[in-house]
């Protein structure tokens, strides 16, 4: 299956709906077959990433990728 999101198709967010932070950094949310996938960053590998069974819950698990990579960059446990 390919993690490239410039191979799927691209959905629209309503970013007003969200927090402050996916507010600014605006991840792009596509879909992979049944699966919906949350990315900032130029890939799934290097980026935060997140996915799910909806578009709310691909957002979701972004969030908390987003905030386990500020938690390691401060040197918290998870």
């Amino acid at each position: 299956m390919s993690t490239d999101p410039h191979n799927n198709s691209a959905i629209e967010i309503d970013y007003s709906a969200y927090d402050q932070q996916v507010q600014k950094l605006r991840p792009r949310l596509y879909r992979q077959g049944d699966i919906f996938c949350c990315l900032s960053g130029p890939d799934p590998e290097t980026g935060i990433f997140g996915t799910g069974t909806s578009p709310d819950s691909a957002v979701r698990s972004w969030r908390a990728s987003l905030q386990e990579r500020f938690d390691r960059i401060n040197g918290e446990e998870s």
